[in-house]
């Protein structure tokens, strides 16, 4: 398996480089087994000191459309700290990876290949300041403009309704070693448990600068 990788800065911190600093930045990657394309993969790398505070809302999550909306879920209802356990991962390294989906064409689901994408994920860009790894469990069919957005990724998925379909991910995604945010649509888990880590050297040589 190879995953092609393009990342992006979204943050304004250019005064700071990203491995030393505060950054927010876009992760896609285009996966390949036996040289056929397989699929795709989503995440976000995000560190900043207080990631619940306020200020990190505006100044990162805010930024992109898809990061509100999991602050907005994962946020505790008195608005003060994220939902448990969320803190207890973060109260030493506060980074956090985000993975908003892992897609894969028909031919190349159930053989261990999600795993195995979430395991270079790590490898690539959980560095030491990543103390939790957030995955989004909302079936891909059922993603807003899914069958839209996508091709070959969505063929063939089940269609039931999207409290079964979520259900039945979760439960797929909890064999990882992950845990459910109560009261949302995410899971969790320590990078060191997903795969290697951390990534000490990713950032020189993956960042692609904007033209």
């Amino acid at each position: 398996m190879q995953i092609h990788w393009k990342i992006r800065r979204l943050d304004e911190n250019d005064d700071a480089h990203p491995a030393s600093g505060e950054c927010l930045l876009a992760i896609e990657g285009t996966i390949e087994c036996d040289g056929q394309p397989s699929g795709l993969v989503d995440a976000y790398y995000l560190f900043t000191e207080y990631p619940e505070s306020p200020a990190a809302f505006m100044e990162f999550w805010d930024l992109d459309a898809t990061l509100c909306r999991v602050f907005e879920e994962i946020i505790a209802p008195d608005q003060e700290d994220f939902r448990d356990p969320i803190q207890h991962f973060l109260i030493v390294t506060p980074g956090i990876l985000y993975v908003n989906f892992i897609a894969l064409r028909p031919e190349f689901r159930h053989r261990g290949l999600g795993r195995e994408v979430m395991s270079d994920v790590i490898r690539n860009f959980a560095d030491d300041r990543v103390g939790m790894v957030l995955l989004n469990a909302q079936p891909l069919q059922h993603l807003p403009l899914g069958y839209d957005h996508f091709g070959d990724e969505v063929r063939d998925l089940p269609w039931n309704s999207p409290e079964e379909d979520l259900a039945q991910l979760v439960r797929h995604f909890r064999t990882w070693g992950m845990q459910i945010v109560p009261g949302t649509r995410y899971l969790l888990a320590d990078p060191e448990s997903l795969g290697d880590w951390p990534a000490t050297d990713w950032f020189p040589g993956l960042l692609q600068e904007d033209e």
